[in-house]
């Protein structure tokens, strides 16, 4: 079977590799789209890359053969990579992206093959059968909208209309956007991004307000002195990190989602979080809960994360699809065999 496969240059290639076998209370099912995630390109520019490795975690595919009662062939399915174990001590308490357990990667070979094996754990803890309705597109974007959930949670955003800002206005920014206004439809939103097209679809996607990083804090202050009860760091960096902090309210909560360089270190002002009771947190991942959460969004119409996909290209334009993230050309690209 075709899968694109990690360089030692740091993109993708396509390559040849042997369909897994399946084992008890696994699956086989044909790729039928992954999206090229924030992490992948993280991890082809800067850390955890293996040579051969087959990336790709964001995916929606048909079952082919099945050695698990819950699925039979014909089923479509969604199929994140991570599962908590759902009894350790981090699980019980809400901690369940930090499982031991959940760095598993329970797909074989990796999103982006035309033929992938569900391990057992997937299939008993992630992977869920689509209903007819739901397209292939919207639910491609389950898993990464479940990790922004989980960030949006973490936020503690209370009442029916809070002051938020999303800095960046990457795929991930706007989705960011598209969650918010799907959980609380009546929060008024600001993006800061400093690309003017990407402004203009954060406008587009219902964006209260999209400016300039440079813009953002006058922006902010003068609609509300008290500012941001959250601010979501989407971009990273020293800088991003400091314009969160200075738009967040005293009591508000600045959440870290987004991937930094292996040594990458930010500095502040202590008594900018200590005097005013700031919180800094990070957003990692979507355990289960969220994903089926998320689902009820797309499910209700609430959510509707297909205006993000800017290109579908098939496995062998794999290193083109990386190219055009990197120079952002693309918000979000679907990868199919």
């Amino acid at each position: 079977m075709k899968v694109a496969r990690t360089t030692a240059a740091g993109s993708l290639e396509l390559a040849e590799a042997r369909e897994p076998p399946i084992r008890t209370g696994e699956a086989l099912i044909e790729l039928v789209y992954c999206g090229l995630c924030g992490t992948d390109l993280y991890k082809l520019a800067d850390a955890g890359r293996t040579p051969g490795e087959v990336l790709g975690h964001e995916v929606v595919g048909r079952v082919i053969a099945s050695r698990a009662d819950s699925l039979a062939p014909g089923d479509r399915v969604i199929a994140p990579h991570h599962a908590p174990c759902g009894d350790c001590r981090l699980c019980r308490s809400g901690a369940e992206t930090m499982c031991p357990r959940f760095a598993e990667n329970l797909l074989d070979p990796g999103g982006f093959s035309e033929r992938l094996r569900l391990k057992a754990r997937a299939v008993q803890r992630t992977v869920r059968k689509l209903d007819d309705g739901l397209a292939n597109e919207a639910a491609a974007f389950v898993e990464p909208a479940a990790c922004v959930l989980r960030g949006i949670d973490r936020a503690g955003l209370v009442g029916d209309a809070p002051e938020v800002v999303v800095i960046g206005a990457g795929s991930m920014g706007l989705l960011h956007l598209l969650v918010l206004r799907a959980s609380f439809p009546g929060a008024r939103i600001v993006i800061a991004e400093p690309d003017a097209g990407r402004r203009a679809t954060a406008r587009q996607l219902g964006a209260d307000a999209a400016v300039s990083p440079e813009a953002i804090a006058d922006l902010v202050n003068s609609a509300s002195p008290q500012t941001g009860d959250a601010v979501f760091d989407t971009a990273g960096g020293q800088e991003a990190f400091d314009l969160a902090l200075q738009v967040t309210r005293p009591g508000g909560r600045v959440v870290l989602f987004a991937h930094a360089a292996h040594d990458a270190r930010v500095s502040f002002d202590i008594n900018a979080v200590f005097r005013s009771e700031r919180h800094v947190i990070g957003a990692y991942s979507g355990s289960p809960a969220e994903q089926a959460r998320v689902l009820d969004l797309l499910h209700d119409g609430a959510l509707d994360p297909t205006p993000l996909v800017t290109h579908r290209l098939p496995l062998d334009r794999a290193a083109e699809a990386v190219e055009l993230c990197r120079r952002r050309e693309a918000l979000k690209v679907l990868l199919h065999p």
